[in-house]
Formats: C-alpha cells, structure tokens, sequence
C-alpha cells in the first residue's frame, strides 16, 4: 500500500463518522480509486493522482476553514 493511500485511508477514517462510512471505503478500495490518475493530460496525471489529488483538496480546504 503507498504512502498517499495510507494517508488517504487514515484521513477518512479520523474524519468521517457518519452512517455507511465504513461500507464506502470497502467499495472504494475494489475501485481504481487510489491507482487511477486525476486526469489524462493535465495535473495528477499518473498512477496514484487522484487519491493524491483529493487529498490535496481536503488539505487545502482544511488551512481554508483555520484561517
């Protein structure tokens, strides 16, 4: 498991709580989620990106919401 789909795992699990949570990152990891790329031609363009990229939200909106 990479780094980014740990960090990614544990960030979901520290901040969503709610109703099925669990049963959404189940489905998740049977998904090309953490391998697939965020885009084809643009930023995250290569294996991981979109995990990586969502994270990058979650952190940006994160110091967003601190300041």
């Amino acid at each position: 498991m990479s780094e980014v789909t740990e960090k990614f795992i544990e960030t979901y699990n520290a901040n969503i709580q709610r109703q099925g949570a669990d049963k959404l990152l189940t489905w998740l990891k049977t998904t090309d989620f953490f391998t697939a790329p965020a885009s084809t031609r643009f930023h995250g363009s290569y294996e991981g990106g979109l995990v990586e990229h969502s994270l990058n939200v979650h952190d940006c909106l994160c110091a967003y919401l601190a300041r």
